[in-house]
This record gives structure tokens, C-alpha cells and sequence, in this order.
């Protein structure tokens, strides 16, 4: 009788620390890197940032990964080299922001495209284009080599308007099945995107809330579920 009572205690003790643990209150490490889109200084990061805080649930924001003209292999070169930068008083290395992050939001890949569709051939462009898939692809792996938690990237636009429509759409389609292989949450910008121009290839104010509005309902039914 004694040992049935000591095994009824301690499988309500162990119930109990276990919901403890699944209803802890989380704080979340947020990191946002990629291009010009995401280094804005009026980009959807800030406000992000902003809502976590709100919410009481920001525990660090990390954003000076970012840099102009950032392509596919720009960032893998810099997780592999460990990049190290100063942010909010101290120094922080990539690879340990990616391991301790819990959002990442993610803007690349538009730099290489831009890069070469306009020289290139039809043929030479899609072979490109493939190029740029598998340097992808690299990048996810080596993303989630580190990071378990919830990575949240932008699909591409068109700011060539009507103009090689068709090869945005097999990028927008191949990310898409990318995406579903490592677990990544795209975010489709084309619609808010789609006034933009070559001579004004960047997101307006207006554009990036919207942008934010989108990655906020993301946070809402995936990671604050």
C-alpha cells in the first residue's frame, strides 16, 4: 500500500512539472538577417521587436547580421566563417545567435537575381536560376544545422513589373518546395510588392507594415499557439 501511495505521488509530481514546463513563459530570441530589405531602418524588424515587447515576450533582438547587397553565399560565407558583431553591448557570433534564436526572419536571394537577369539568355537565366536554388538549399541546411526553432523568409517580387514574370514564378515555386523540405515559413510579398520599380526596388513604409502584418499573424498561430 505504501509504494502504491509513494508511485501516486510522484506520477502527480511529474504531471504537474510537466505541464510547469509546457506552459513556461517563453521569452523569444529574435534575429533578423538578409539584405537591404531586412537592414532598413524602418524595416518590419523594428516593429516585430516592438510587438514581442508588447506581448512581454522579447528576450533579445539581434539585427546587425543584415547588410546591403547581401546574396545566398554572402550569408553561408558568413556562418561558416562565425561572423561576429557588436549588438547592444555585447559581442555575438553568428552560429551561437542561430542556435539560440527562436525567430529568425529572413530576406535573401533577390540580389542574385537581379544580379543576372537582364544579361542573360532565357536558357543561361534559368540555369542561373537553378544556381541560385541549390545555393539555397545550402543555406537552409546549414541554417538548420543550428536553428530548431521558427525561420520566417520573404518570397521575391517583381519590380520589373510585367517583364519576366514567368521567372519570379519558378523561383516563388521552387522556394515554396524548399520551404516544405526544411520546415520554413514563407511569407508571399507580391501583392504588396507589386507597384514597385528597378528605381525603387525597396519597400516604402506602408509596404513594410504590411509585410510585418504578415510575419505578426505567422507569430500568432505558430509560435505563440
Amino acid at each position: 500500500m505504501k509504494w502504491k501511495t509513494i508511485l501516486f505521488l510522484a506520477f502527480i509530481f511529474l504531471t504537474v512539472f510537466v505541464i510547469y514546463l509546457t506552459t513556461l513563459d517563453r521569452k523569444i530570441y529574435y534575429l533578423n538577417l538578409g539584405d537591404e530589405i531586412a537592414l532598413e531602418d524602418s524595416n518590419y524588424g523594428g516593429w516585430i521587436q516592438d510587438y514581442l515587447k508588447s506581448k512581454g515576450k522579447l528576450e533579445k533582438y539581434v539585427s546587425e547580421f543584415s547588410e546591403e547587397d547581401f546574396r545566398t553565399t554572402d550569408l553561408i560565407r558568413a556562418i561558416e566563417d562565425n561572423r561576429k558583431v557588436y549588438s547592444n553591448g555585447t559581442n555575438i557570433a553568428l552560429k551561437n545567435a542561430l542556435i539560440k534564436a527562436d525567430l529568425v526572419t529572413l530576406s535573401i536571394g533577390s540580389n542574385d537575381i537581379y544580379y543576372k537577369i537582364t544579361t542573360a539568355s532565357p536558357r543561361e537565366c534559368y540555369e542561373y536560376m537553378d544556381q541560385i536554388l541549390v545555393d539555397l538549399e545550402n543555406l537552409f541546411v546549414i541554417m538548420r544545422a543550428y536553428c530548431k526553432e521558427d525561420i520566417v523568409m520573404l518570397n521575391y517580387y517583381n519590380s520589373y513589373q510585367e517583364r519576366y514574370d514567368e521567372i519570379f514564378e519558378y523561383m516563388n515555386d521552387k522556394l515554396e518546395d524548399l520551404s516544405k523540405v526544411y520546415q520554413i515559413h514563407i511569407i508571399d510579398i507580391r501583392d504588396i510588392m507589386k507597384e514597385n520599380t528597378m528605381e525603387n526596388r525597396l519597400p516604402d513604409r506602408e509596404e513594410y507594415q504590411s509585410i510585418y502584418e504578415r510575419i505578426q499573424n505567422v507569430i500568432d498561430t505558430e509560435i505563440f499557439r
